[in-house]
């Protein structure tokens, strides 16, 4: 069945979320209020250490409004060598500014979870990224995205994240950034991560720190399983069942887990093929 949408609906929906994440002042208004004297443990800011457009001395624009800081050196490096610069050096770049687009955009936001709760906020987070997630004492699970889903704007009760399904998190999945939008999930059991190439012993270490007493059921095939890793899954007091890719003939690791499943009798471990094998096979 085929959905309309009009202009003015998907207005009011950007226009409630804009309302309740966006309320800092804009740089005009900072401007105009005029600059705060900046101190450092109760010593006035070092001259040196300001923005060039502060200093005594320099000429300033009206567009030096838009300028707070000092210019990024990556950008100067780059306008350097605009009469040398190839093509692969502008993909690299452009490619390093999506990378950090996507770090700052998965960033754990407190003004989220201050609106919304931990767990009305990781519904938010996890379903406008193509993720899914289901509530306890749930059978269906919730996903699609901002256009579809008539989510609550502020806090309800009743909401507790019980399950999230990241197979098919945007943008290559899930960062350790992201995994921060996991804290105080206090019904949290079961969390798949499924083929999620940013999952490395870091983000198993955040997990096991924040979810570690009631994660039940973790999904980590297709990541980057390390001996570290192991250590980190070692720490979450409560996994109950695991799913891997099968480490092959990594000895080393098979020992690991080996020692995992002497150490907690309760886990079970179950390797499965990688999918190229599979699909050999088949």
């Amino acid at each position: 069945m085929a959905v309309t949408l009009r202009p003015r609906n998907l207005h009011r929906t950007f226009y409630a979320i804009a309302r309740h994440y966006s309320e800092e002042k804009s740089i005009y208004q900072k401007h105009e209020e005029g600059e705060k004297p900046r101190m450092v443990y109760g010593k006035p800011y070092p001259d040196w250490r300001k923005p060039w457009i502060s200093r005594d001395g320099e000429w300033r624009s009206k567009l030096s409004v838009f300028v707070e800081k000092n210019p990024n050196p990556d950008f100067l490096y780059a306008l350097s060598q605009l009469p040398n610069i190839t093509i692969e050096q502008i993909k690299e770049w452009w490619g390093n500014l999506k990378t950090i687009q996507e770090i700052e955009n998965q960033k754990f936001l407190p003004k989220r979870v201050a609106v919304l709760g931990p767990n009305l906020g990781a519904l938010h987070f996890f379903t406008y990224r193509q993720a899914a997630v289901r509530l306890k004492d749930k059978r269906e699970w919730i996903m699609g995205d901002m256009t579809t889903l008539n989510l609550p704007q502020q806090y309800e009760d009743g909401y507790f994240v019980e399950a999230v399904d990241c197979t098919n998190f945007h943008h290559g999945g899930i960062r350790y950034e992201g995994l921060q939008n996991l804290s105080n999930l206090n019904f949290l059991k079961w969390l798949c991560l499924k083929n999620n190439k940013y999952i490395d012993v870091w983000c198993l270490d955040r997990i096991a720190g924040q979810n570690g007493k009631s994660l039940e059921y973790l999904d980590i095939r297709g990541c980057n399983l390390t001996l570290s890793c192991v250590v980190a899954l070692a720490r979450m007091q409560a996994l109950k069942y695991l799913v891997i890719t099968d480490p092959g003939d990594d000895v080393e690791l098979q020992a690991a887990l080996s020692l995992l499943e002497a150490d907690k009798p309760n886990l079970l471990i179950k390797a499965e093929p990688k999918e190229e094998e599979v699909q050999d096979s088949k």
